[in-house]
């Protein structure tokens, strides 16, 4: 019996340090909304405008939730069937951000060719420099006109 108590212990302590592990790596950090974001920042006004020659100026409220010490944006383009036509990886940034400071966003994303008309575009916004944006803390879709 001394040897399935010493399993059991054994067994215990295992799944202590993964638990353990798991929520320090970050994997229970936040929660998915329903825009694809998370329950740590609030975006809102979002605004894609086409200023011409490849450049669209991007305009959005911002709040945190949390304190961060770095957030980017970065944009997305497709065209009407889905195709990606370009992509601009830090149309803005910002560092030092406090829990309930308004930020009024404006930045710049640019896209590379002028014979790719995009129908849409993809805003994400990460925490981290040329960050992963298929793990972004916040991501919409924004409709062009």
């Amino acid at each position: 019996m001394k040897i399935g108590k010493s399993l059991l212990i054994s067994l215990v302590g295992i799944l202590l340090i993964i638990s353990i592990s798991s929520v320090s790596a970050g994997l229970f950090d936040s929660i998915t909304d329903a825009a694809g974001g998370n329950s740590d920042l609030t975006v809102e006004n979002i605004t894609l405008t086409d200023e011409g020659y490849g450049l669209y100026k991007v305009n959005c409220d911002m709040i945190p939730k949390k304190d961060f010490s770095y957030l980017e944006m970065q944009v997305v383009f497709y065209d009407n069937g889905g195709a990606i036509v370009g992509k601009s990886p830090l149309v803005w940034n910002i560092n030092e951000v406090k829990e309930g400071q308004l930020l009024k966003v404006t930045g710049n994303a640019y896209l590379d060719s002028s014979s790719n008309t995009p129908s849409t575009a993809e805003i994400i916004i990460t925490d981290s420099a040329l960050g992963d944006s298929d793990q972004p803390i916040f991501a919409e879709n924004v409709t062009m006109s």
